[in-house]
């Protein structure tokens, strides 16, 4: 049965995800810190390198040192970036369209959550509806959230409208299944190197997978975090380049 959310449950909710978010400080902060110091001891120091090779650009040796420390840390950026595949997905409207389709043109803040799930995805449908409130005149129209399914053999499209329903969502948040076959690969490529999953769909992680323009995941948040580091973070990709 999906579960049911009042405002109640929403206003309870709220006080649960920034208490989650003040207990994960110290640890984030800490393992921001060990990243950096890990990110630092993988470059040469000057007047370190070996006589003969040529040396590469500065920038070049940011990039791989940055890529090898992010290869260490379960959030933050991601390096090198992952596109996203061509993946079948159905939306809570009854869009049939590809994973990679829905995110072009849009910097994307995706969660995993499932409909029958008792643990954490209220709370996690709670935080997007914070976070889209917030979004408001901080992020371009084009923004967008999405909720992913990893139950495609329950999550209907009409599961998943009767789920997102309960969190009053404005335009430019979404919920999709993706197809049976595809639902693995899917979790891998996003969660790869983030925090750990337990062997239970309830035990799924609580992170924010972020997209940039281009369609490939860029960022990892911890778990749960506020809606306004969700919004930062998507500001942040925003302004960049790509």
């Amino acid at each position: 049965m999906c579960r049911s959310v009042d405002l109640s449950d929403l206003t309870m909710t709220s006080r649960q995800v920034a208490d989650l978010g003040s207990a994960l400080t110290r640890r984030h902060v800490l393992l921001g810190l060990a990243a950096g110091l890990a990110w630092r001891s993988t470059l040469a120091a000057p007047g370190t390198e070996k006589p003969g090779v040529k040396r590469t650009s500065k920038k070049s040796e940011e990039q791989a040192a940055a890529e090898r420390v992010s290869q260490h840390f379960p959030f933050g950026p991601v390096l090198p970036v992952r596109p996203l595949p061509a993946w079948p997905i159905q939306t809570h409207q009854g869009l049939s369209t590809h994973l990679a389709a829905l995110c072009n043109g849009h910097v994307t803040a995706i969660q995993l959550v499932y409909t029958n799930c008792s643990a954490i995805c209220p709370i996690q449908g709670a935080l997007f509806a914070q976070a889209q409130k917030l979004a408001a005149g901080k992020l371009s129209p084009q923004a967008q959230f999405l909720s992913l399914s990893i139950d495609p053999l329950s999550d209907t499209p009409q599961a998943l409208a009767r789920w997102i329903k309960p969190y009053t969502p404005a335009a430019g948040w979404l919920a999709a299944v993706p197809s049976v076959d595809d639902v693995k690969a899917m979790q891998d490529l996003l969660s790869k190197g983030g925090e750990a999953k337990g062997d239970s769909l309830d035990a799924h992680p609580g992170q924010v997978y972020f997209v940039n323009r281009k369609g490939a995941l860029v960022h990892r948040s911890p778990s749960l975090p506020t809606a306004a580091q969700i919004v930062a973070i998507m500001a942040d990709i925003e302004r960049s380049p790509d």
